[in-house]
């Protein structure tokens, strides 16, 4: 879903809005115009659902789950209208890949009258193998009797890709949404966005290993024991969430790989972070006020951390806000504790390093600060190409007339129309054209798939000067080996654009064919506005460096930046969430061009990143923070000539069958290097660097770490990296929120 005004937003604007600091305590009411294709738990299932809240409406959202089919042309999604849907017994959803289950947000309830307890037989929703599925506008009320609601608990399929948006998860004993109880197969790579969890035990419980790249963004958690809950061998990102009177900890951490915490605010809790874990943590712009807990708001314990521009207030005491284990290492900056007796308390062997104060700051302003929204767009009336148009979706008909003219219906009328394209396989023999604005383009997801029917070498759809325009659910030439150059291309005339992309697939997934087919955004004008949630595939980069692009969250393919001489790199391309694996290389970067990435987590990658330039170039900024780093060939990283900066970390080094992990560089061009607060996890890193590059060595532990080594001006470098953090962290809120 977008909220189309804040793409132009400026960041001061959007901290005064209403979503940043007003005290929403509800998710949005989501006014769907339902779709062709939809299941209605109301209308389309026996026996029907009634919604008042005292029928037992179990066995209709039973049969509605039941129904659900995961192949293309069927119904792939369950609506259920506003109403209160009383259940005595778990539903459980199996082996469904691509489905969706929505509802109207705050006035459709889910209510439990089944067992208490901490049995199975007391959870809600199960989820038994429902990968790159969606849930949205659902109210779970536990009613203080549930153990769980939502339970991703697998004994069939790989849970990945999914999401969870304006979802609300109250009074539960044990979890609001829980991960890996009993799993046969993990779950990750999932997106929990604007969602209210108050009054339980634990809000969201990610609980065992190879649960990784779960991303919490716009939540609020309030009144729970602990708000986020990460057991052993878990990984997560909290960001731009709020938490209130946490009996135990807002956060706690004992993950495999590194985590992040990032522009969160805590008001009222025991604690605002609790850290055992060997893996990396970025503690980023948090605001935390009145923690409970003499000893302190921020536990650390072991793992290598930097916690910059956070603000501690009403404290309880003189005690420190944060504490460190012996032997920790910890990188500092910018931080505020004005009423207790410094920031740190330091153990035994504990290494604290700061770094001078960058060009800029951090984006919040109070620890009452809050994101999660009360209202939301998810489209106005719908034009749809099946039913309206003609389009057949059988994979063999040419449907690009029948498309267009959706579009162009979807075009004319405005005020956040909707092409809609339902589940099937659509034919497209010429390119579809997206221009215009306010509207948007939708599928039910993966299954509505676009294959491309034309030349060799064609372009399957064309995004070109959009203003508030939406492209979702679609599957773009992601399915099998089509004839296609490229699957979305965007580009513009030199007119200020905006466009937002979620859950959109296209080709590049376990490819090992970066560059091949996937997005390429082409001559961006500065103006241009890119946001995106959940995309994957390949994206390719080319000269725009004049544009503001910030990818939410991203999956799999490879990443190309380059621009020769393309003019002034006024622009921003940055990436939060992302996950690359079974890649030759997952990030290429040419022309000595910029690149800024949070949380970068990757595995079962050939090699890691190529980092090209040349002389003439200006110089270029990459800071790269990476959760996970599992690579299986040498050079990690390949520098060859590139002017600037590159900034890694933190990172966790991970096992890959290489040791040492080579960071080669070669070329004349003057370079510097920064490797700070990474673990080396039985794999040390090794740097082989030229004659023109300096290299920063800060806060890392684990193999190979050695002490600190900061050549003259390396301190600055540091500074400039934290600085582009701090850009991508303001550009979140300003385009987000």
């Amino acid at each position: 879903m977008i909220r189309t005004a804040v793409l132009v937003m400026g960041l001061a604007a959007c901290l005064a809005a209403a979503s940043c600091t007003s005290a929403a305590r509800a998710i949005p009411e989501l006014a769907w115009e339902p779709r062709s294709d939809w299941i209605n738990v109301r209308t389309d299932v026996a026996p029907r659902a009634v919604g008042d809240g005292a029928a037992d409406d179990t066995a209709s959202l039973q049969a509605a789950l039941d129904a659900l089919s995961d192949q293309g042309g069927k119904r792939n999604t369950v609506y259920l209208p506003p109403g209160t849907y009383r259940i005595t017994r778990t539903l459980v959803l199996a082996k469904r890949d691509g489905i969706a289950v929505l509802g109207h947000g705050r006035t459709t309830r889910i209510v439990w009258d089944g067992p208490g307890g901490t049995g199975d037989d007391s959870r809600m929703f199960w989820s038994d193998g429902t990968p790159r599925s969606r849930y949205v506008g659902l109210t779970w009320d536990g009613r203080g009797k549930a153990h769980v609601g939502f339970d991703y608990d697998s004994k069939g399929l790989f849970e990945t890709e999914n999401d969870h948006r304006h979802e609300a998860f109250l009074n539960f004993t044990g979890a609001g949404l829980r991960v890996g109880h009993d799993q046969k197969l993990a779950a990750a790579e999932t997106t929990i966005t604007n969602c209210l969890f108050q009054n339980c035990d634990r809000g969201a419980a990610i609980l065992t290993f190879n649960d990784y790249n779960f991303t919490f963004a716009g939540c609020a958690f309030l009144d729970c024991g602990t708000g986020v809950f990460g057991g052993k061998g878990s990984n997560f990102y909290v960001r731009d969430s709020h938490f209130e009177r946490s009996r135990a900890a807002d956060v706690r951490i004992a993950a495999e790989h590194a985590c992040a915490v990032r522009r969160c605010t805590s008001v009222g809790s025991r604690r605002f972070i609790e850290e055992s874990s060997i893996a990396p943590l970025t503690v980023q712009d948090c605001h935390v006020s009145a923690w409970t807990d003499p000893a302190g708001a921020v536990a650390l314990n072991f793992g290598p951390a930097i916690v910059f521009d956070c603000v501690f207030t009403a404290a309880p005491g003189r005690h420190p806000p944060i504490t460190l284990a012996g032997g920790q290492r910890l990188i500092v900056s910018h931080n505020r504790s004005a009423e207790t007796d410094g920031l740190v308390k330091a153990a035994d062997r504990a290494v604290v390093t700061e770094v001078p104060d960058g060009k800029r700051g951090g984006s919040l302003t109070s620890a009452r600060q809050e994101f999660l929204a009360d209202k939301a767009d998810v489209g106005g009336k719908v034009f749809d190409a099946r039913r309206d148009f003609g389009a057949k979706a059988d994979g063999k008909s040419d449907d690009a007339a029948a498309i267009q003219a959706a579009l162009d219906a979807a075009r004319r009328h405005g005020r956040g129309a909707v092409a809609y394209l339902p589940s099937g396989d659509y034919a497209v023999g010429s390119t579809l054209r997206v221009t215009g604005r306010d509207y948007r383009f939708a599928g039910s997801g993966t299954h509505t798939r676009l294959l491309w029917d034309g030349s060799p070498g064609g372009v399957i759809v064309h995004v070109r000067d959009p203003e508030r325009i939406t492209v979702e659910d679609l599957n773009v030439g992601e399915a099998g080996q089509q004839n296609s150059a490229v699957d979305i291309l965007q580009t513009g005339s030199g007119a200020a654009a905006s466009v937002h992309y979620e859950r959109v697939w296209v080709y590049g997934m376990y490819r090992k064919q970066a560059g091949t087919k996937g997005f390429v955004a082409r001559d961006l004008p500065q103006g241009t506005v890119i946001r995106a949630d959940h995309f994957n595939g390949n994206l390719h980069f080319m000269n725009s460096a004049r544009a503001t692009v910030l990818f939410n969250s991203s999956y799999e393919g490879a990443i190309i930046v380059e621009g020769k001489g393309e003019g002034p790199r006024d622009g921003f391309l940055g990436f939060q969430t992302r996950l690359g694996t079974i890649n030759l290389c997952g990030v290429y970067v040419r022309d000595s061009q910029g690149l800024v990435m949070s949380d970068y987590y990757v595995e079962q990658a050939d090699r890691l990143m190529e980092m090209r330039g040349g002389p003439g170039d200006r110089a270029g900024r990459i800071t790269i923070g990476m959760p996970k780093t599992h690579c299986t060939e040498n050079p990690v990283i390949d520098v060859q000539g590139y002017h600037g900066r590159i900034a890694i970390g933190p990172s966790m080094l991970y096992p890959g069958g290489i040791t040492p992990a080579r960071i080669v560089h070669e070329g004349a061009s003057p370079l510097w290097l920064v490797w700070m607060a990474c673990q080396g996890y039985e794999v040390e890193p090794a740097f082989q660097l030229g004659a023109s590059a300096k290299c920063v060595l800060l806060g890392n532990a684990g193999k190979g770490a050695g002490p600190n080594a900061v050549p003259d001006g390396g301190m600055a470098e540091v500074a400039d990296a934290l600085d582009d953090l701090r850009r991508l962290g303001a550009l979140d809120l300003e385009l987000n929120y």
